[in-house]
């Protein structure tokens, strides 16, 4: 007769010999698929200093690139720089270092919050031959007209000086340097006859991460359409570190604004960027269209195509 003690042993048996099966089977899948991950990492690892390797290569390229393509392809050439005081100050830097290195003789210039403030208004209906009533707004989008076409244009014929003439000119950047609502350390604020033109080129770079010092909207994007409208060569600049208040996607956004002599640049502050405003600029001098460059969204492409 088979006592109780045996099939408790016999029961046991049998649930220990399941709990081992468990455990060895839980082992090798354990085993195995650590032994995968591992792999993986591995891989992945080999694959990112790959990755590495192969941009390094790539910004070693670009930076040979960028050093043969600057020297002297400016020279002769005058670029107006325009930005405003509270846009991203590393855009219109760079975009002042690297015109230069090309060769251009370089004006910067800086429009002022000066034109937002309510007390100024009726300094600035005069300047542009308004109503002291009109509104500010209004003021605003008509001093973005009448100086791109100042700077498009050029100053226009000057009148003969005389004893009685008053102080200063007729010329509208002139009186807009002297009551302080643009500021140029490259500009005589007596006389810029030597300041905007046809063959003139520019760069406006605005946007940023601070409130703008004027309207994006209602100042500078007008700005840079009426620059294309009078048939500037003009390139449309923010920096690519520019989220808060962009100013290039403004630009892009118009498809029927004219494009032969206009290009934007949303990196310009980059390497890359700065090599997109050089290059744009000189494929645009032999007659080649605009277009659009950087890492944000509208771009065509990283960089134009060699001229």
């Amino acid at each position: 007769m088979i006592s109780f003690r045996y099939h408790l042993v016999t029961i046991v048996a049998i649930f220990l010999a399941l709990a081992l099966g468990v455990l060895a089977g839980t082992t090798v899948i354990k085993s195995g698929l650590v032994k995968t991950l591992k792999d993986n990492g591995k891989r992945a690892e080999e694959q990112l200093a790959t990755a590495q390797g192969q941009l390094g290569d790539l910004r070693e390229v670009r930076d040979k690139f960028l050093e043969w393509a600057t020297p002297d392809r400016l020279v002769g050439e005058t670029v107006v720089v325009v930005t405003d005081d509270r846009a991203d100050p590393a855009g219109a830097r760079s975009a002042h270092d690297q015109l230069t290195a090309a060769g251009a003789e370089v004006i910067s210039m800086t429009v002022t919050s000066l034109l937002m403030q309510q007390g100024e208004a009726e300094a600035l209906a005069e300047i542009l031959g308004l109503s002291p009533d009109t509104p500010q707004p209004t003021l605003v989008n008509s001093a973005s007209i009448q100086l791109a076409d100042r700077l498009a244009q050029g100053p226009g014929p000057q009148p003969s000086p005389t004893i009685t003439a008053p102080e200063g000119s007729n010329d509208l950047l002139v009186e807009l340097i002297q009551e302080g609502f643009v500021t140029s350390p490259d500009i005589n604020p007596g006389d810029a006859s030597n300041v905007g033109g046809p063959e003139q080129l520019m760069v406006v770079s605005a946007g940023g991460q601070a409130q703008p010092g004027v309207p994006l909207a209602t100042f500078m994007r007008p700005f840079v359409d009426r620059l294309a409208e009078d048939g500037s060569t003009t390139v449309a600049a923010e920096t690519a570190s520019t989220q808060e208040h962009p100013f290039v996607p403004l630009i892009r956004a118009e498809p029927s604004l004219p494009r032969e002599h206009l290009s934007t640049v949303d990196d310009v502050e980059l390497k890359e960027g700065r090599l997109a405003l050089l290059l744009s600029l000189v494929r645009m001098l032999t007659g080649a269209p605009g277009g659009d460059f950087g890492q944000k969204a509208g771009a065509d492409s990283l960089l134009p195509s060699p001229p």
